[in-house]
């Protein structure tokens, strides 16, 4: 039985390697069999859910460094965590643009999971920001 689909396997194929497939790809998709398209589908999937661990890796470790970055704040005078995130923005240089995108902006700027945004107060602290700007 054939999972492929050859309406999707450009999606899986981007999600897999990050760009769309070459001209050249789809001409050797082209030509292949079921049996060989099947393996190459398969052998996509394995990449993605690899790229998928690693993204999490990496996504996990950023988090890690994240709250060490903000502790090692608190330590040196940030009353909470809310200061120690507006330092961070101010030190990366957030401006009214950056901040408009709203704790999302923050989480892909420092290679976090979206998650983060509900895990620390980062909207607190650029809600903070744009009013003392305003």
């Amino acid at each position: 039985m054939y999972t492929f689909d050859e309406n999707i396997v450009s999606d899986l194929h981007k999600d897999a390697r990050g760009f769309r497939p070459t001209q050249y790809w789809w001409d050797q998709w082209n030509l292949c069999s079921d049996d060989q398209k099947q393996i190459m589908w398969d052998a996509l999937g394995q990449e993605l859910s690899e790229t998928m661990e690693r993204e999490r890796r990496f996504e996990a470790e950023a988090m890690i460094s994240m709250h060490q970055r903000i502790q090692g704040l608190m330590l040196i005078g940030a009353r909470d965590e809310v200061q120690a995130l507006k330092w961070i923005m101010q030190a990366e240089e957030f401006d009214d643009y950056d901040l408009r995108y709203g704790p999302s902006y923050f989480c892909y700027h420092f290679g976090l999971s979206y998650s983060a945004a509900n895990e620390l107060p980062i909207q607190e602290a650029m809600n903070e920001m744009m009013y003392e700007v305003a």
